[in-house]
């Protein structure tokens, strides 16, 4: 019988995304200790982690993953697999109703690889079908419109927050304590940054943060994050720039 299904009947198709996760490395296996830790640093970042997804990436002597998952979810962030699990660790991820996901850099395992082609192929079927229709017509591709540079001209006070879809975001004036502001793409601020500056938001890991004067609670590139406790002071108050290296932050000064 010949398959007649079209882009309208597909309701379910699988798709793979390019995606930014947070990892969170638990060195312990105490839940007290993790619990009690995990409170200190998000008082360090308050609201910066609120249901923000979370791989947790664990040592040899595995903890209660249940236990741990539940601190997380207490601490408001949402655990959604383990990173690089070992053997032990796999079959508490499966216990405890995580997912496990391999490094880009180290892959997966034979079985791992046959698993994740297995969708990818169903995947590339059921596009195929639903795209049938389309495909018997030729469509002119038509490149994205550029989103222009967002600038701000007026100070950003405590409380806002201000968001460059798409695109690069220019503060002429300065960030105060307590204010946000983020970029999918650069970031510039030509006086004082005391609040928070998360450039490339949706995952671009070649995105920078430039600043006349750096004084932050916060700044962060791809989901890669130094608080202010963590700057060294011999880049307190000067010019720098800050720019993703291999996954930790490097502010480089630019007097």
């Amino acid at each position: 019988m010949a398959d007649t299904t079209t882009a309208a009947d597909t309701g379910v198709v699988f798709k793979g995304r390019m995606m930014t996760l947070t990892v969170l490395e638990v060195r312990e296996t105490d839940g007290s200790r993790i619990a009690s830790q995990i409170e200190a640093q998000l008082a360090r970042a308050p609201g910066f982690f609120e249901q923000m997804p979370v791989l947790l990436s664990i040592p040899d002597a595995v903890p209660d993953l249940a236990e741990v998952s539940e601190i997380v979810r207490q601490a408001g962030m949402v655990p959604v697999g383990i990173l690089d699990p070992g053997p032990q660790a796999r079959t508490a991820a499966e216990a405890a109703g995580l997912g496990v996901m391999a490094s880009p850099a180290r892959g997966g395992s034979g079985a791992d690889a046959a698993k994740t082609r297995e969708p990818e192929a169903a995947s590339a079927d059921a596009d195929k079908k639903a795209s049938a229709e389309a495909q018997a017509a030729p469509v002119a591709r038509e490149e994205p419109p550029r989103t222009p540079t967002r600038l701000v001209t007026k100070p950003v006070r405590s409380g806002q927050q201000i968001y460059a879809r798409g695109g690069d975001l220019v503060i002429a004036t300065s960030v105060s304590e307590g204010a946000e502001v983020l970029a999918d793409g650069h970031i510039h601020i030509y006086g004082a940054l005391r609040g928070r500056a998360l450039a490339g938001a949706t995952g671009d890991t070649e995105a920078r943060i430039y600043c006349r004067r750096f004084e932050p609670d916060l700044v962060a590139i791809a989901g890669c994050y130094k608080v202010a406790d963590a700057i060294e002071e011999g880049v307190r108050s000067r010019a720098v720039a800050v720019r993703l290296d291999n996954d930790n932050l490097s502010i480089e000064l630019q007097e």
